[in-house]
C-alpha cells in the first residue's frame, strides 16, 4: 500500500507475548481489534457492559460503587446508564445482581492481563439529572432527559485518574494503551466532531504525559496517514476492512515481537482452516480433510500450548 506520508508508530518497550490476557474497553473500533487479536491466539476480555463511547462513561465502570443508583425502566424492561442497552433485565434486582457480576468480572480480568487498551470515541456527554452523571447510553429515553454538553479535558482526567489508581492498585504492571477511536461521529456536526476528538486527543496526551500509561495513535493512523474515503464504509464515518487491517497491522509491529507476529498468522491461516465449510461432509475425501485439519490443529497446540482456541 503507497502512503502519502510515511510514519511508523515507535515500538514500544513492553511486549505482547502468546498466552497474555488483553482487556479491551471504549468504542467499536476497539471490539474491531479485540476480534483480530482473538483470531491471533490471544484471551481478550472486550467491553462486558457493552460499546461505550464518553471517557467518563468508562471510567465509571471501573470505579463505580452503587449500580442501583443507575438501573431505569423502559416499558417492561430495566437497564443501566453505566452499560449499554445489552445489558437489561426484566426484574430491577436481577440487573444489579448482572451489573455486579460484570464489575467483577472486569476486575478479576484487569489483575490477570498484561494489556489494557481503553478507545475514547467522543468527549460529548449526555448526563441525567437523576442518575447524576454521564451515561452510557440514553436507552431510547426522550432527548427531555438529558443535557448534551462537551466535557473539559479537566473533568475527564480527573475521572480517569482515579479510574488508573484503581487499575495500577489491582495491577500494578498492567500496560495501560490509551486510543482515540477513527469513527468520526457526524451526528454531532464536522465542527463538532473534530471539537470533540481534539478533547479527547488532548486528554490522552495529559494522561500519557502524567501518569504511566502510553499512547497508540489509532486516530492519526487514519486520519493523517491514509487520509482517504477509500478506506471508509459507505457511511463514510466507519473505517473499512482495509484500514482496520491496516491499523492492527501497526499495533502488532507496535507491540508484538516479529516471532510473535509469525505465530499469530500461522493461529489466523490454522483458523481459517478449522473454518472452511464442506459441501459434502459424507464424501470420502471430506471424511480425510476433516482428519487431516483436526491433526494440524492438535499437533499445533501440542506445540504451542500458550495459544487461546
Amino acid at each position: 500500500m503507497k502512503l502519502i506520508i510515511e510514519y511508523t508508530p515507535p515500538k514500544s518497550n513492553v511486549k505482547i507475548d502468546v498466552g497474555d490476557k488483553i482487556t479491551m474497553l471504549g468504542s467499536c473500533f476497539s471490539d474491531e481489534i479485540a476480534i483480530h487479536l482473538r483470531n491471533s491466539g490471544f484471551e481478550v476480555l472486550s467491553n462486558p457492559f457493552g460499546t461505550i463511547f464518553h471517557p467518563t462513561a468508562l471510567a465509571n465502570l471501573i470505579t463505580c460503587t452503587n449500580f442501583e443508583n443507575s438501573i431505569l425502566k423502559r416499558d417492561d424492561l430495566y437497564f443501566s446508564w453505566v452499560s449499554a442497552g445489552t445489558i437489561y433485565d426484566s426484574n430491577p434486582e436481577a440487573l444489579e445482581k448482572k451489573l455486579k457480576k460484570l464489575q467483577e468480572t472486569l476486575i478479576e480480568f484487569i489483575r490477570k492481563s498484561k494489556f489494557l487498551f481503553v478507545t475514547f470515541g467522543t468527549a460529548y456527554a449526555y448526563e441525567n439529572e437523576s442518575y447524576g452523571s454521564v451515561v452510557a447510553n440514553c436507552h431510547k429515553i426522550p432527548s427531555t432527559n438529558f443535557i448534551k454538553v462537551l466535557s473539559s479535558v479537566n473533568e475527564m482526567f480527573i475521572d480517569w485518574n482515579l479510574a488508573l489508581e484503581k487499575i495500577f492498585s489491582l495491577n500494578p504492571t498492567i500496560q495501560v494503551v490509551f486510543t482515540v477511536s477513527p469513527v468520526r461521529h457526524i451526528r454531532d456536526g464536522v465542527v463538532e466532531n473534530n471539537h470533540s476528538k481534539a478533547r479527547l486527543i488532548e486528554l490522552t496526551n495529559q494522561l500519557t504525559t502524567m501518569t504511566a500509561a502510553c499512547y497508540f495513535p489509532s486516530y492519526e493512523l487514519l486520519i493523517d496517514i491514509l487520509r482517504d474515503y477509500r478506506f471508509y464504509t459507505e457511511d463514510l464515518v466507519h473505517p473499512n476492512h482495509q484500514a482496520i487491517e491496516f491499523i492492527y497491522n501497526q499495533l502488532e509491529n507496535t507491540y508484538m515481537q516479529p516471532e510473535t507476529i509469525q505465530l499469530t498468522e500461522e493461529v489466523r491461516q490454522l483458523k481459517k482452516l478449522q473454518n472452511h465449510k464442506i459441501l459434502y461432509p459424507e464424501s470420502l475425501k471430506s471424511i480425510e480433510f476433516e482428519k487431516y485439519k483436526n491433526e494440524k490443529v492438535t499437533n499445533f497446540l501440542k506445540n504451542n500450548p500458550k495459544v487461546y482456541w
